[in-house]
């Protein structure tokens, strides 16, 4: 049986230690040899690894130095934030006709070196790994995105709550699905990405699944602070833009106590924790940028091959989850 050929796609900007410790780990994965015709002598990895340098600074080639040929380097002009960021070396990826899947992958992360056998086991077009603590990797990070039906998406941390998509921060996505259903929306520059494209692919109807032996283990949040005020406006700016792009305008209707409610409960948590000014900025720049996604959400919804019923049946009940509370 002829095992797919991984793209691993590596986002660098800023934190080269993180970028070189990641790609140290990438290096010594453990999978099977591709059964593409080779040369006397040589030897073939069933993965390949993109590098995309986000930043101006030559982080890059510094890199490219030490790895060598291990890795393919592909240097963006400027910043262009996580979603265009990835775009650029899914997009290279892809261009290679051997490539079956990519597989994203934090900077910030260490992979476990069985990391693609496990997660090729499953037959779905995107799959979940287990992201684990990386100072207390006895402790889960996240095991994918979990949606409520109050529109609100979590990190998925029970095995038991319902996986919606897998986070961005570590995603396998099959070639069939990416060029099916596009790559992150360039628009959301960062945070948000991830559910916005899991959600399009599930309502056409691509499957979500979880690989508990998939093990990466994940830092945290190291290019920009958790929930700093970049984090809070782009990850609550993009949520609505995901939610009006996708929801179906019946379903939009029926949720919409649940989804009221959802952003009640965020803009009162905020404004308790004298945030006020971002969150509501995030709801500004988010209802004012509806128009402009119009035209997107009008092909996902031409497209969408889910019923309303079935979607309603991915989501969560509930404001947050239970796992939350304890």
């Amino acid at each position: 049986m002829n095992l797919p050929r991984i793209a691993i796609i590596i986002l660098h900007y800023k934190n080269l230690d993180d970028t070189r410790a990641c790609l140290q780990s990438v290096k010594n994965i453990n999978y099977p040899l591709s059964p593409l015709p080779l040369g006397k002598g040589e030897t073939q990895r069933g993965f390949s690894i993109w590098l995309v340098n986000n930043d101006t600074i030559n982080h890059g080639q510094i890199l490219k130095n030490e790895f060598g040929d291990f890795i393919f380097l592909v240097q963006n002009p400027k910043n262009l934030g996580f979603s265009e960021g990835n775009n650029a070396g899914i997009r290279a990826a892809l261009a290679d006709s051997q490539t079956d899947a990519v597989f994203i992958l934090n900077n910030d992360t260490i992979v476990d070196s069985n990391i693609l056998h496990e997660i090729t086991k499953s037959e779905a077009d995107m799959v979940a790994p287990r992201m684990m603590q990386y100072h207390d990797r006895g402790e889960v990070d996240n095991l994918g995105i979990q949606l409520m039906s109050s529109g609100l998406p979590f990190n998925r941390r029970d095995i038991k709550d319902k996986l919606f998509c897998p986070t961005g921060g570590a995603a396998l996505y099959t070639r069939k699905l990416l060029e099916t259903v596009g790559l992150f929306d360039p628009q959301f520059y960062a945070y948000t990405e991830d559910l916005d494209l899991g959600f399009r692919a599930r309502l056409m109807g691509f499957k979500a699944d979880y690989m508990p032996n998939a093990i990466v283990y994940h830092k945290g949040s190291a290019a920009t602070a958790p929930m700093s005020d970049f984090a809070v406006y782009h990850t609550y700016r993009n949520l609505i833009w995901a939610q009006f792009k996708n929801f179906p305008a019946l379903l939009l209707l029926w949720q919409s106590p649940w989804l009221a409610l959802g952003w009640i409960f965020i803009l009162v948590l905020y404004i308790k924790k004298g945030r006020g000014k971002i969150i509501l900025r995030a709801l500004w720049a988010g209802l004012s940028g509806l128009p402009a996604m119009g035209k997107e959400r009008q092909k996902i919804q031409r497209q969408r091959k889910a019923s309303q019923k079935e979607i309603l049946s991915w989501l969560s009940p509930g404001l947050f989850p239970r796992s939350y509370l304890k």
